[in-house]
């Protein structure tokens, strides 16, 4: 007889419950090692620090909270040492989160093995964590640093030191119980990692004993719709609560769907085109001056640049929301515009830097997507007024990254410059001499002193004195045309409670409900 063969397909059931449409799903779960975007924001769901930031849901505002830490303490005399008295927390395993596991995690973090992208900026503030007992952690700041400034440090993400009945080494990448814990994290956060269908989703159940309150969701699934026509189509019929990756062009299509929640915040991140200064063409700062005027930033993109609603015009290196963000009790004055969009003084810079009759290329990535096609498209057109020819190339963003940021072999450079904190502490990896993300090529000593001097400030208003310094110094070298500020939007439906203030979607999680 002929043997038969029997082929059994098993068809998996999609998860129920609160459903978050994203591109991709997150590449890992542990919060040192490196991790894209969707990875990143899903340590929200997962983990806490000492502190985290929250979002008051009255207000939007995005405010750094004790989290882990029930205190944290600045010794006065050296104004450097913070001490930091932890909460009775467990892990979601049920044992007891210690003072050894926030040692243990910032060294995870400085590892050198594990590449943590971390690793510089907390390196660049903390050089000792140490826990002194079970509940008591000791951190050393290499400077002295007032409490607004280093609280928001003290939001790294803590892990485990010990992890399913073994200690974990500091290298995260090296064993077999290290390399499962980024597929199967255990955290203190709202959200406890249930199960990974690669490829399609993962679930997460509340954490019933989550430090602040049960979330009011009980289940939370994160599911790939990598396509963003069907991303929406899918939002539209009910089967996707939320979307978090959108673009400010979509808003208007999906106004008229009806019953939809927009969450817009402000990020703190801006769009600025990078000016190469190597290159001839631009090495005079009079012609870096005349391309800054050239722009009218509000015209870039119609209908969404010209929306006050959305939109902060930013006529500096440092946001023009800077200040009333961060300290509206202080009544400070904005920023003075340098080099602001003036036609008439556009072309006579540009006449007299010689840009008249140039041509260069502006490059942009392609995760820009159509908004950048529009905002480069804008750019040529204003350009051509002062006589520069300007071409928009697209490139894929791995050629875009080796071409500006690593080869800088380049003219203009569209950028959207992220990942900062409420003050722009990061701000001099892009405008000192040997910072690294200055692709810029312009270098002045007297800038790098004034970042020194910025980094080593603790009162507030000497602070924003210094820092109102530092825009003007910038804007006397100009290294690059500041643009714009963007909101992003959140769309959701059949969702109460979803308050979004920053980048991370996932801040007032525990408060969603259906």
């Amino acid at each position: 007889m002929a043997a038969t063969a029997a082929v059994f397909m098993f068809w998996q059931r999609e998860p129920e419950g609160l459903v978050v449409g994203i591109s991709n799903l997150p590449d890992s779960l542990n919060p040192v090692l490196e991790q894209n975007l969707q990875g990143m924001n899903a340590n929200e769901l997962v983990f806490d620090g000492l502190a985290n930031f929250e979002v008051d849901t009255a207000s939007g505002k995005l405010n750094a909270e004790l989290a882990l830490a029930d205190s944290i303490s600045q010794d006065p005399a050296t104004k450097t040492t913070y001490t930091a008295v932890l909460k009775d927390v467990k892990w979601h395993d049920g044992t007891a989160v210690t003072a050894g596991d926030v040692a243990y995690s910032f060294a995870a973090y400085m590892a050198p093995e594990n590449k943590s992208p971390k690793r510089d900026y907390l390196n660049s503030f903390i050089s000792s964590v140490k826990a002194q007992d079970a509940k008591t952690v000791v951190i050393e700041f290499r400077k002295p640093i007032p409490e607004f400034r280093a609280i928001p440090v003290l939001t790294f993400k803590i892990i485990p030191e010990n992890y399913k009945g073994t200690k974990l080494s500091t290298n995260l990448r090296s064993g077999d119980k290290e390399r499962g814990f980024a597929t199967a994290p255990v955290g203190t956060g709202p959200f406890v990692f249930e199960s990974w269908e690669i490829g399609k989703w993962l679930t997460f159940k509340a954490n019933a004993s989550y430090l602040r309150h049960p979330p009011a969701t009980s289940t939370l699934v994160l599911r790939r719709v990598l396509d963003p026509v069907i991303r929406l189509n899918e939002f539209r019929e009910a089967r996707i609560n939320l979307i978090l990756e959108t673009s400010p062009a979509d808003r208007p299509m999906v106004e008229k769907m009806g019953g939809v929640q927009f969450s817009s915040f402000m990020p703190y991140a801006f769009y600025q085109v990078a000016i190469n200064s190597k290159k001839p063409t631009f090495a005079s700062a009079t012609a870096r001056y005349a391309l800054s005027a050239a722009v009218d930033r509000k015209a870039l993109v119609p209908g969404v640049t010209d929306r006050d609603d959305l939109t902060i015009v930013n006529d500096g290196a440092f946001p023009s929301d800077l200040f009333s963000r961060n300290f509206a009790e202080y009544n400070v004055p904005p920023f003075e515009a340098t080099h602001p969009h003036n036609p008439a003084t556009a072309a006579s810079l540009a006449e007299k830097a010689g840009l008249k009759g140039q041509s260069a290329v502006l490059l942009f990535p392609d995760s820009l997507g159509d908004l950048g096609q529009k905002m480069a498209d804008g750019l040529v057109a204003q350009y051509a007024k002062i006589g520069l020819t300007v071409e928009a190339k697209r490139t894929g963003d791995q050629v875009f990254n080796r071409l500006v940021f690593n080869e800088k072999k380049y003219d203009l450079a569209l950028v959207y410059a992220e990942g900062f904190d409420n003050v722009y502490s990061d701000m001099g990896k892009w405008y000192r001499g040997n910072g690294a993300l200055n692709v810029t090529g312009v270098a002045d000593t007297g800038l790098d002193a004034l970042f020194q001097t910025w980094d080593n400030t603790v009162v507030a208003t000497d602070w924003i004195k210094v820092t109102r310094e530092l825009q003007a110094k910038i804007g006397a070298l100009q290294p690059s045309v500041p643009l714009v500020s963007l909101k992003k939007d959140v769309y959701s439906r059949a969702i109460k409670n979803v308050v979004i203030a920053s980048d991370n979607p996932f801040l007032s999680v525990e408060e969603w409900a259906q």
